[in-house]
């Protein structure tokens, strides 16, 4: 009897690394998860903060997909990368909501009800193909993808914006941008891996914008 090859027997040491890693993100994102979670849910609870309960439910949203995530044909190897791809979608967990600025909160919490609802769709369109870190999952070119390249950040600029005017405090201000200057360096990271791939140069001459439509 032929016995198969030893590669074909077990993982290498190469891809139980990459099992792993993908398994400690996924562990380190929950963590955070979790914190957030009770957080929000609490405040929105004690005081009545339509913020906190929509960013609350706008996370577990995203938080699911990274969870079920499927791999990459193609993904970053670039330390860096990696870094701002995970702080990225982390730092938005550490944002905590006030609920003392009632003026401007349900104007917030107006905004970010169409920043969660863009999010939704702009998952939806990705489907399976959402991930953390820069990679090819395959050229997404429906829903929203048919206007811009980057739907999903899109529609963290608006939420995030809405939030922080029912929460506008000097930490919240402060992930915010951080998560932004991410998304915007991730947006350099993804595009120069899936710039390799001749569907995507396509897409990219023909959907011009990153973000908004006719913004930018």
């Amino acid at each position: 009897m032929t016995l198969p090859p030893l590669a074909a027997q077990a993982p290498t040491s190469q891809s139980l690394f990459v099992r792993f890693r993908h398994v400690g993100i996924n562990v380190f994102i929950g963590v955070l998860y979790t914190f957030f979670a009770y957080s929000s849910f609490k405040q929105w609870f004690d005081t009545g903060n339509m913020g906190a309960l929509l960013i609350a439910i706008q996370e577990t949203i995203i938080i699911s997909f990274v969870i079920f995530r499927r791999r990459s044909f193609e993904e970053t190897k670039v330390f860096w990368e990696w870094l701002i791809a995970v702080g990225g979608t982390a730092a938005p967990l550490l944002l905590r909501p006030d609920g003392t600025i009632v003026v401007t909160e349900s104007v917030g919490a107006g905004i970010q009800f169409v920043g969660m609802l863009v999010t939704l769709v702009a998952l939806l369109s990705l489907s399976r193909s959402f991930g953390v870190v820069a990679a090819n999952r395959g050229v997404r070119t429906g829903g929203l993808y048919r206007f811009v390249r980057h739907p999903l950040y899109g529609s963290y600029i608006i939420g995030y914006a809405g939030f922080l005017l029912g929460n506008p405090t000097v930490w919240n201000v402060l992930i915010v941008v951080l998560m932004l200057i991410c998304q915007y360096l991730r947006t350099l990271a993804e595009e120069r891996i899936l710039l390799n791939d001749p569907a995507y140069q396509v897409y990219a001459a023909n959907v011009r914008y990153r973000f908004i439509p006719l913004i930018f």
